[in-house]
């Protein structure tokens, strides 16, 4: 069985990150990162000078993409786009909950 080292970079907490940090954090290249901009996997946040800044979120979807790429040996492009629609799928539920609790207690007062 082979053993792969992955590198950890702290990352202290911060509003949004640059273009050249989000492709560092995740160790992709700048081209790997411009691809992914370019096919709408990931957007900037804000640009300021022509400088593009991320969310967290952004880092940590594509974070996250890139460890399952690694781990099964999968297509960037399709797991970003899959682990966007996961967190996105997680946010309604949680939206639903929220709905169901408000329901249930104006049910409550009728």
């Amino acid at each position: 069985m082979t053993r792969t080292t992955i590198n950890v970079i702290d990352i202290e907490p911060v509003e949004h990150f640059t273009f050249f940090e989000l492709a560092k954090f995740c160790a992709l290249s700048a081209d790997e990162t411009v691809d992914l901009i370019d096919y709408g996997a990931i957007k900037a946040d804000y640009s300021v000078n022509q400088e593009d800044f991320y969310s967290p979120q952004t880092l940590e979807i594509l974070k996250i993409a890139c460890k399952q790429r690694t781990d099964f040996d999968l297509d960037l492009f399709s797991v970003v786009i899959c682990v966007q629609y996961l967190k996105e799928i997680v946010q309604l539920k949680h939206e639903i909950q929220e709905y169901k609790a408000v329901l249930q207690i104006h049910e409550q007062t009728i």
